[in-house]
């Protein structure tokens, strides 16, 4: 995804839902700033706003990658928490701005058990339209590497 491909309300969006990762995830430290996220990028966004864009995608990124493991359960509880705040689920951001999954897809080929939680997480999480051809694809990435795992 381009950063400057993202529409103002896209962007808008992600920024809620990045206030929202920082106040439920993250850790918080005596150094940890007291502003959000969405006022640190409004700072940035007064010089620039790609620069903006850029710093909201590399804190999306930093987001994905460390939910990379985490169970179908804990996604589905995160996208119920995201959802009912008017956000963007965590799966829905998983899948349309993670570049990892974006590799993944393109390659068509899952080669880790990282890979597969993300996959199976966006697939359990319902951020894909049923009958979709990308869900299909995810679909058959998954049984494959399922298959690969019960032969090994």
């Amino acid at each position: 995804m381009g950063n400057n491909s993202l529409s103002i309300e896209e962007y808008r969006l992600l920024k809620v839902f990045l206030d929202l990762e920082f106040k439920l995830y993250a850790p918080k430290y005596p150094t940890t700033p007291q502003e959000t996220p969405s006022q640190f990028l409004e700072k940035i966004e007064a010089t620039s706003l790609a620069n903006a864009k850029k710093g909201l995608q590399m804190a999306l990124n930093d987001f994905v990658e460390e939910t990379a493991n985490w169970t179908p359960e804990a996604i589905a509880a995160a996208d119920a928490r995201f959802a009912a705040a008017g956000a963007f689920t965590l799966s829905e951001v998983r899948r349309r701005y993670s570049k990892k999954y974006l590799q993944i897809i393109k390659r068509g080929l899952i080669r880790s058990e990282t890979e597969y939680c993300l996959l199976k997480g966006i697939a359990d999480g319902g951020g894909i339209e049923p009958g979709a051809t990308e869900g299909q694809q995810i679909e058959a990435m998954l049984a494959a590497f399922e298959a690969k795992i019960m032969k090994d």
